[in-house]
């Protein structure tokens, strides 16, 4: 996630906080510090937008952790700060408090110390406490230690005890191992025991069909997408009761939008061809929940050194055709334009009718959009996946002129930027003094987060800011009941 220029847009913002470091929370500090102290309230603002929207889920624990870093980040921003991470499960929250730690948040830390702690008290009050204990155990262990915070007598004899006499579905869980497969495939649905902890429990037994049936509907949405290569060894291709159990569990994880990323890792790198289509129809499903308007074009560089840019445009392609209602053009260009018309295919399809496309040639990224001109094709929004170094005419800028004057509007333009050996000056060339949006994929190019990505273009260049802006924020009070409001409390209950 780096950052060539001091100037930094909104737009620049959400792009550079889009995509995913892979657990490496660190990638987030040097953006995302700049971003909060010179648009604080639109950080604040990102952060309740992309907890309903983001999937990238590092990025739901590091924002409000950066902002919290920030000494100038204003305290009625902070608590929107707090409040998201308030929401998270114990896991998120457990590395969102290590992260803060690293972070070495200057005032604020003895709050995040007392929100944990009202954290875990809240949760000790709650009914489903004794199910999310069975779920995160070591976890709210290590919570409970790290900010010294006190449990109850129940949650001490079940945690650090050991002792399970009132806790009736840790009993269950353990004698889960004694059980004859059928009784235990019973238990582990009658008792609705998590699918991680029963597969723990379980050993050898987790082989039996029976218990597989039972595994598959305790499965979460993204338990099923990441853990079907397993299932598949447990006899998914070869059981109808398995497979159909399967088929019904997608049909209803089909509603869920947050496992877009898994789903294509799952797809990837399953065997079985209809479990494979399976799977890529539920991240068809899940793609077409997260909707872009209009038409749109990617124009995709194929001149010489730039393979990895063809595979991308494939990808940003095939993401579009699910994301939107419109249509979505593909065209490849080095001197000349190769055109597809890709609207509603699937990425296998493209990937199939594009199979012969190699990079070769020079560079002029405007005689693709030149053959739309030509055409007479509209489009709402251009993705152009290229290093931006044109060394022929017809140039893009001079021919998008033409394009916006016969079409009436100047759409927005996104560039998907790649490495090249072509000297940097070309690339400087093309984007000074031209209005377009960038997402830097030189260094780690991250096939998994482009969903993530594409989903953030709009046809209007200011519309997703607005979105972000309309995003209500967060109170800390409004998601904890038992909540430290002053900062004396806030000393004396750190200092406890």
């Amino acid at each position: 996630m780096s950052i060539e220029s001091t100037t930094l847009t909104k737009n620049r913002i959400i792009s550079e906080l889009s995509k995913s470091p892979h657990g490496s929370l660190q990638e987030y500090i040097p953006i995302g510090k700049q971003a909060a102290a010179l648009e604080p309230e639109f950080f604040a603002h990102l952060i309740a937008w992309d907890a309903l929207h983001g999937q990238v889920r590092d990025a739901k624990v590091a924002l409000p952790l950066v902002s919290l870093s920030v000494l100038a980040f204003p305290d009625e921003l902070a608590d929107n700060s707090f409040a998201h991470l308030a929401k998270l499960n114990p896991r998120e929250l457990l590395k969102a408090y290590r992260f803060g730690l690293q972070l070495k948040l200057p005032s604020r830390m003895r709050r995040l110390r007392c929100l944990v702690s009202s954290y875990l008290q809240q949760l000790e009050s709650e009914g489903h406490w004794q199910r999310v204990a069975l779920q995160h155990r070591r976890v709210l262990k290590e919570l409970y230690a790290l900010t010294h915070t006190k449990p109850s007598d129940r949650v001490d004899k079940v945690l650090f005890k050991n002792d399970y006499t009132d806790a009736y579905l840790f009993q269950n869980v353990a004698l889960l191992k004694t059980m004859s497969p059928s009784e235990a495939a019973g238990t582990i649905l009658e008792k609705k025991i998590p699918f991680l902890i029963a597969l723990g429990a379980l050993g050898k037994k987790a082989k039996d069909p029976d218990v597989v049936l039972a595994l598959i509907n305790r499965m979460t949405p993204t338990e099923l997408v990441t853990n079907t290569k397993m299932l598949e060894r447990l006899g998914l291709k070869t059981n109808p009761a398995l497979r159909g159990a399967f088929e019904l569990a997608l049909s209803k994880a089909s509603t869920s939008k947050a496992n877009v990323l898994k789903t294509t890792r799952a797809a990837e790198h399953i065997e079985d061809k209809e479990l494979k289509t399976k799977l890529q129809g539920l991240q068809d499903k899940q793609l077409s929940s997260m909707s872009v308007e209009g038409n749109w074009l990617v124009l995709a560089d194929k001149s010489g050194s730039m393979s990895a840019a063809i595979e991308a445009s494939k990808l940003v392609a095939g993401t579009l055709a699910k994301l939107v209602k419109g249509q979505v053009w593909l065209v490849f260009f080095d001197t000349t334009p190769q055109s597809i018309d890709v609207t509603s295919l699937t990425l296998d399809q493209i990937r199939h009718v594009t199979q012969y496309i190699q990079a070769a040639g020079g560079t002029s990224i405007g005689c693709g959009l030149r053959w739309m001109l030509e055409m007479k094709k509209e489009v709402d929004g251009i993705a152009i996946v290229s290093d931006g170094c044109e060394n022929t005419a017809p140039e893009f800028w001079s021919v998008y002129k033409q394009y916006s004057d016969a079409f009436g509007k100047e759409v927005p333009v996104y560039l998907y930027r790649f490495s090249s050996s072509d000297d940097p000056a070309y690339h400087y060339r093309f984007v000074t003094g031209h209005e377009l949006q960038e997402f830097d994929c030189r260094v780690g190019f991250d096939y998994y987060s482009l969903p993530n990505l594409v989903a953030t273009m709009r046809t209007n260049r200011y519309s997703l800011v607005d979105e972000i802006m309309s995003t209500k924020l967060l109170k800390l009070s409004d998601v904890l009941k038992n909540t430290f409001s002053s900062k004396k409390e806030v000393r004396k209950n750190a200092s406890a």
